[in-house]
C-alpha cells in the first residue's frame, strides 16, 4: 500500500475539478482556498489520481467528514474503483495550518478500510499562478511532507475534453479537436456501414446463386462473423459505458467552467462600468 517505488499520474480532470471549485468560491464568496478529497486508482505498481470531490466544513472550522463519506458513496455508485488516496488546497506553498489539517486527515484516513496506498497524498494547486512552460503550479507531497514526482496522464475522452473546454471562441475558429474527432469517428462508423453492406449483398447473391460464391472470401466472412458474440459480454458493456459517462462528465464540467468564465467577465464588466455605485446598494448581487 505504500507509494513508495509508485509512479504516481495526474488526471486533467482533478486539475479542472480543483480550478473549477477555487473559482466558484472566489466569485461567490471571495475565498481563495479550495479544499477537498482526491480520488484515485492502483494499477501494477502506479497510482492514478482521476478524481476529488469537495469537503465541507462546519462552524468550528473542522471537516465534516460525515457528510463527506455520503458524497463519497454516491459517487463510488457510478466509479466504484475510485478510493480516498488524499487530499487537495490550493495555495503558493504549505502552511502550518496544512500540516494540521494533514494530521487529521491522516488521523481519519487511518481509520478507512480498503485503503490503496498507506499515508494520503497531499496535492498543492497555486491556482493564481501565471502560465508558464516550467509545468503546472502544482506539487504533490508523500509521507513526511516529502515532494513527489508525477505525470501528466489521460485518456482519449479526457483529452478531446480538455481541448474542447480550452478553446474560447468556437464561432470565430475551425472548431475545436472535440468536433474534428467525433467527424472522423462518424466518418469511420459510415465506411464500415457501408462495407458491411456490400458483404451482406454478396451473401445474399451467392444464397440466391446470383453469382459464383468464392469460398476464400465467403471463409473470411464467416471469421469475422464468429468474432462478433464473444464482444457481447458484460464487462465490454459496463467498460462503454463507464467511457461513455466519462466523456459525458467531463462535457458538462467543461460547460460549467466556460458559463463561469463568462459570468465572470459579466460581473468585472459590470464592475468596471459602475464601479462604487453597484457594490454600495444593498441587495444587489453584484454588490
Amino acid at each position: 500500500m505504500s507509494t513508495k517505488g509508485d509512479v504516481i499520474f495526474l488526471h486533467p480532470v482533478v486539475v479542472m475539478n480543483i480550478a473549477d471549485h477555487f473559482t466558484r468560491l472566489k466569485l461567490r464568496e471571495d475565498k481563495d482556498e479550495a479544499i477537498g478529497m482526491l480520488l484515485g486508482v492502483k494499477r501494477a505498481g502506479s497510482v492514478h489520481l482521476t478524481d476529488c470531490l469537495e469537503v465541507v466544513f462546519d462552524k468550528g472550522g473542522s471537516i465534516e467528514f460525515e457528510s463527506f463519506e455520503k458524497d463519497l458513496k454516491l459517487h463510488n455508485e457510478s466509479y466504484k474503483d475510485n478510493k480516498v488516496v488524499g487530499w487537495y488546497c490550493t495555495g503558493d506553498k504549505p502552511a502550518a495550518r496544512h500540516s494540521g489539517l494533514h494530521e487529521v486527515i491522516e488521523d481519519w484516513y487511518g481509520l478507512k478500510k480498503g485503503k490503496i496506498i498507506a499515508q494520503p497524498l497531499f496535492l498543492m494547486m497555486n491556482a493564481e499562478a501565471k502560465m508558464t512552460d516550467e509545468g503546472l503550479p502544482i506539487t504533490i507531497y508523500g509521507d513526511k511532507m516529502k515532494t513527489q514526482k508525477y505525470t501528466i496522464k489521460s485518456d482519449i475522452a479526457e483529452t478531446v475534453a480538455v481541448v474542447h473546454c480550452a478553446q474560447e471562441d468556437l464561432e470565430n475558429k475551425k472548431g475545436s479537436k472535440l468536433v474534428h474527432h467525433y467527424v472522423n469517428v462518424y466518418r469511420g462508423i459510415e465506411m464500415m456501414r457501408n462495407r458491411l453492406e456490400v458483404l451482406h449483398k454478396y451473401v445474399v447473391d451467392c444464397k440466391e446463386k446470383k453469382i459464383q460464391p468464392d469460398y476464400a472470401v465467403l471463409t473470411q466472412i464467416k471469421s469475422i462473423c464468429s468474432r462478433l458474440p464473444s464482444m457481447q459480454t458484460a464487462q465490454l458493456t459496463a467498460e462503454s459505458r463507464a467511457d461513455f459517462n466519462d466523456a459525458l462528465l467531463v462535457s458538462y464540467l467543461s460547460a460549467l467552467t466556460k458559463g463561469s468564465d463568462g459570468v465572470n467577465s459579466a460581473m468585472q464588466n459590470f464592475n468596471f462600468m459602475y464601479g462604487g455605485h453597484a457594490r454600495g446598494r444593498k441587495g444587489n448581487v453584484w454588490h
